[in-house]
This record gives structure tokens, sequence and C-alpha cells, in this order.
């Protein structure tokens, strides 16, 4: 069997000991020290580092710690932002856990801390994500306080952060017991992590993370320590390192070429931030929902891989961070929970999935195995076989939603078919009609047109910039099945998918498909078209479906590449344009991660995404 692409996570386990304080059997050492986890993070992280005099006045203040535990450190710092009158417009706080906790644990944890601190507690708890590997970005304090988690050792998940730290919090425990996590490798992310002027501080003082911190670029300086320590630490950059993004200052308002899903998600997140958006596409002139008007419903649904490959990793941040993003929207547009029961897993058999499960060590809050008897209950009607059971796998109204997405204040839509051309300035654009009137002048592009984003481009970028996956893009016709509730094929409220798929019944009957004509011309409805539909997804039940051909159903058009990974990134040698395509069957689940990468790089945030994952989108 293929070896896991990613380390299985193993979540910590909840001990006390004599003196009730919170200890970790792997490493053999406590949470905190024995006066509680509040005054070391008060004492050390923040008075270490400043806080809160360095984050006033700021639009935007982010830290980076290299052990989440309890959360102690970062709940104390909210409460200190919170607390703060002169604080700063945002917090971003990163940090990266190998063993998490589980939501139940935290709940007793969190009981014990003061009554002030309960509030923000209780909203973390309730914001606290599935413990599977990658990052997790949580949105907080109305959105004000981002919290984005990187499940995974900090060895590797150190690398694949990606931020401009302000600050930082070296917490973990002791390195004696877990050197890996003081190692000058480790010590060394900093650095790339790091924004001018960054600051560090930690409880450990030990000679070793001291001559690791100076030689890869900190000053440092022992400080006495308080709460039973000798002696602490605090550190500076010097001043020749650091970084900040690589975008210059904006110029016009943001442009989004595109008025799908791709486009709308993206529009939505930066106007929600405060940025004005101008969205451009002819097909607005029939409303904010014409890209989806008569989808009724369709799925988000997991991508699972025997070696957690990239397609399987990605699926699992996009679906879940989807999730968190949208979870909140009026009823009308807000995806619903109702999992997913996948079946065929690209013809591996189902001795190999479960090996694959044991494996991995997912949690079965995000996939489970379901025998036949278990998957037939889930659906209501009995099923061919058994399949993996995605808890967390979602339906939506995409005409709801993509409505719901543009229609913000600073969003303007416009119903024009635009191209853009270059300008005197390097990186700067002019959003042009056919007759060539400019429509806006921006540094900040998004390319969202699907089958025609790279005839929006000017020739001699193509030409300078050749992008031969991009280009190797398939556009593709598909159509689904609306059948009358009184013929629907499954009870149960869950999404079955394999060859085809299966959503659960609605008022307006039960969606079924999907085809996919490599070579049409038209996107249309069609009796044959049904027919192929209610052959796919009869080979997911025991009995073949017997259904007269139905009347309604949508179709429509998807773009996608060979290996089925979208493109989400900047075109290169042009800082600033961003191509979001690609999306194939999946544009629900990539739609908002692509929309929170693109204002993570405008707005310089803590990127939602492993880089190693980030490197694979991008258009070449």
């Amino acid at each position: 069997m293929v070896a896991a692409a990613s380390e299985p996570l193993v979540p910590a386990v909840l001990e006390f000991n004599d003196h009730g304080v919170p200890v970790s059997a792997i490493y053999q050492d406590s949470y905190h020290p024995a006066d509680g986890p509040l005054g070391q993070a008060q004492r050390v992280f923040l008075h270490g580092n400043g806080l809160p005099e360095r984050w006033r006045g700021r639009r935007q203040f982010t830290i980076c710690e290299t052990g989440f535990g309890l959360g102690a450190s970062f709940l104390a710092t909210w409460q200190a932002w919170r607390q703060d009158p002169e604080r700063s417009d945002r917090l971003h706080f990163v940090s990266v856990e190998a063993h998490p906790f589980r939501q139940s644990d935290l709940a007793i944890l969190y009981a014990r801390l003061p009554e002030e601190l309960q509030e923000q507690a209780q909203e973390l708890l309730a914001a606290w994500p599935t413990l599977v590997p990658g990052i997790h970005r949580l949105e907080l304090n109305e959105g004000r306080v981002t919290l984005t988690l990187a499940f995974g050792q900090a060895e590797t998940m150190m690398r694949e952060l990606q931020c401009h730290a302000d600050a930082f919090y070296l917490d973990g425990f002791a390195p004696r017991g877990n050197p890996s996590m003081w190692s000058r490798s480790v010590l060394g992310q900093l650095v790339r992590l790091a924004a001018p002027g960054a600051t560090a501080a930690s409880w450990c003082c030990a000679g070793q993370v001291r001559r690791d911190l100076t030689s890869v670029g900190f000053e440092v300086e022992k400080v006495p320590g308080a709460g039973g320590k000798w002696c602490t630490i605090r550190a500076r950059l010097r001043a020749h390192l650091g970084r900040r993004g690589n975008l210059p200052e904006q110029q016009g308002r943001v442009v989004v070429i595109g008025a799908g899903l791709a486009g709308a998600a993206c529009a939505w997140e930066l106007a929600r931030k405060g940025v004005p958006v101008l969205v451009c596409d002819p097909v607005l002139s029939k409303g904010l929902d014409a890209t989806h008007q008569g989808h009724r419903l369709a799925a988000i649904s997991p991508v699972f891989a025997l070696d957690d490959a990239p397609l399987a990793r990605l699926s699992r941040n996009a679906v879940l961070h989807a999730w968190q993003g949208w979870k909140s929207l009026p009823e009308a547009a807000r995806p619903r929970r109702v999992g997913t029961l996948v079946f065929g897993q690209a013809g591996n058999s189902d001795a190999d999935i479960q090996q694959a499960l044991e494996h991995l060590a997912l949690d079965t809050d995000w996939v489970q195995w379901q025998d036949r008897e278990q998957g037939s209950a889930l659906a209501g009607v009995p099923l061919q076989g058994g399949g993996l059971f995605f808890p967390q796998g979602m339906v939506v109204d995409p005409s709801a939603l993509v409505a719901h997405l543009l229609d913000h204040p600073l969003i303007q839509c416009l119903p024009e078919q635009v191209f853009l051309q270059t300008t005197p300035e390097p990186g700067v654009w002019d959003v042009c009609k056919p007759t060539g009137e400019t429509l806006e002048r921006s540094n900040r592009i998004v390319i969202a047109a699907a089958a025609d984003s790279v005839s929006v481009l000017p020739e001699e970028v193509v030409a300078a910039y050749p992008m031969p996956r991009l280009a190797a893009m398939q556009r593709l016709a598909g159509q689904i099945t609306y059948l009358p509730a009184g013929q629907a094929l499954s009870n149960g409220e869950v999404t079955l998918s394999g060859q085809g798929y299966i959503l659960p019944v609605g008022p307006y009957g039960q969606v079924i498909g999907s085809t996919y004509e490599r070579f049409g011309e038209f996107a249309q409805v069609s009796a044959q078209g049904h027919q192929q539909n209610i052959q796919k997804v009869s080979a997911m039940l025991a009995e073949p479906a017997d259904v007269d051909i139905p009347e309604h159903g949508w179709a429509g058009w998807r773009c996608a590449l060979s290996d089925h990974l979208p493109v989400m990134g900047f075109v290169p040698g042009q800082p600033g344009l961003f191509m979001a395509a690609a999306y194939g069957s999946r544009g629900l689940s990539w739609s908002l991660l692509a929309a929170s990468l693109f204002a993570a790089y405008c707005l310089e945030e803590p990127v939602p995404l492993e880089r190693r994952l980030e490197q694979a989108l991008i258009p070449r």
C-alpha cells in the first residue's frame, strides 16, 4: 500500500498530575506552571513582546506561536486586545499544535478558567475545528480576530506556514522531552515568517535555544523570570531581516472578471473586509444569480485518497474552510451539513480503503467506513455496497449563495464583457469594454472567467508567461435531473456519491446528476441526459432506479484539468493578477478557499493553506 503523504494526527489525552495541573503523557511535562496558564502568558509572552503597546494604532497585528496547547496564551492575548481601547483593527494569531485537544476535553479545561475569559473561551469552543492534519482558519470576535491553527508536527507545519509575524510566542514542552520543537530547523523558520522589527519571547532560556536563535538572526537577552522561573528570554529580529508582502499599495478598486461561484466568493471575501470591488460579467444582465439560475441544490463533497494525496488534503482544507466561512450566512444561502456517502474510490477495493483509513487515522468526525447495512440505513434505501461516510459533507442552493455573495454595498456589479490592457505603469491594468472604454484602472485583478480566463489576458502577457497547464483546461457541459418528490430514489438526509450523485429530497423534489459532455456546443437539458443520470445513480442502489424520464433539470458548464486540481494563484511574473479557474465539479469547495488565499495576499494576512499545496495550484 502507498505510504501516507501526511503524518497521522494524534490528539492529546486529558490527564492531570497530583496538583491538578494538566500534563502530557507523551512528553512527561505539564501544560503550564502550577500557578496557572494565564500568568505565564501575561508575564512571558505579552510583556516579553512589548504588548499591548506594540499593536496600538496598527491596522493589524500578527502573532505566531509554536505550541497552542490549551490555548491559554491565545485567550489571554485576545482578552488583552479586547480590553485595549487603542488596539489594532485586527488581530491575527497563528499557532502550531501536534497534539490538539478534542473539543470535549477543552470544555473541561475551559470550565476552570476565570469568569472574565469565559466569553472568549466559549466562542473558541464553538468554532473548534475537526481534528485532522492541516491548516484551519477560525474567525472570532465578529471577524476581527483570526486564529490560524496548523495541526501537525512543528518541524513539518512551521515550513508550511506563511505569515508576516510581528511577534513570536516560543512555547511548547521542555526541550528535554520535546527537542524537535526547539530545533534549529524550527527556529530558523521564524525568520522566514517574520515581519521587520519582529520580537520573540519564551519561558525557555536553555543555552542551546539562545544560541540557535542568535545564529538564525535574533538578538537575544535573558531577563529575570517569575512564577518559579529563574529566567526567561526576549529577542528581537536583526534590523536587516524580516519581510512584508511583495504587492505594491492598492490602486483603484479590486476588479473581478466573472460572476460565477469563483468570482462571487472573491468579491465577497474582500468586500466584507472593507475593500471596494467591481465585478464584470455580461451574464449579470439577468440578475446576480444568473450563473446558477434554476440550479436548485448542489453538494459540497470531500475527496479521499489512499495516500492522502494533494487533492484529498486540499479538499479537506477547502470543505472545512467553506463551513467556517459560510455557516453564518442567511438561511437561504447557508450550506447545510447532511453528510456524504461516497462509493467506488477510483477502482480501489473496500479492503484497500479500510486499510488506508486505519493507516491515516483520520478523525471519524471527518471520515468513517460504513458497510452496506449501515450505508443503507443512512440512505433510507438498500444500496449495492458500503462506502466512505463524510459527516461534514454539505448541500447548498448555488443560486441563492451567489446572489448573496454579490449583494454587498462595497460590490458594484456591471453586466459588461471586458478585457485587460497594459498601462505604462508595470502591474497596473486598464479594464476595458470591447469599445475600448476604460471602466477601471487597477493593480488588483481576479480573473474568474472559466474557459475564457486566458483570453481576457493581453496577448503579450500570454506570450511572455506561457501557462501550458491552464491552456490544457477542458470545457465540459453537464446536466442535472430533477425528480418529483414522489419518485425520489433515496429518503435519507445524506448525499450519495459515486459515478453520479443523489442529493437529499427537498420541497422541490430530488436532484440527481450529472452528465459530462466533452465536445458539446451547448449546455442544455435533454431526455438523453436525464436517462444517463438515472443509469449512473442506479449503480449505487441495490435495485435499478425505476422512474419515468422527468421533464425538468438544469445544465451548465464546468472547466477542469486532468489532475482535477484547481488553479488559484498569481499569473507568473504578474503580482496582483490572480487566476481562479479550473474548478471542475467542485466550485463550491474551492471558491472560498481561493478567495481567502487572494485576500491574504492583498491584505498581508496569514495564508490559510499549506505552502506545498499552494505551489501545486499556481497558474503555469
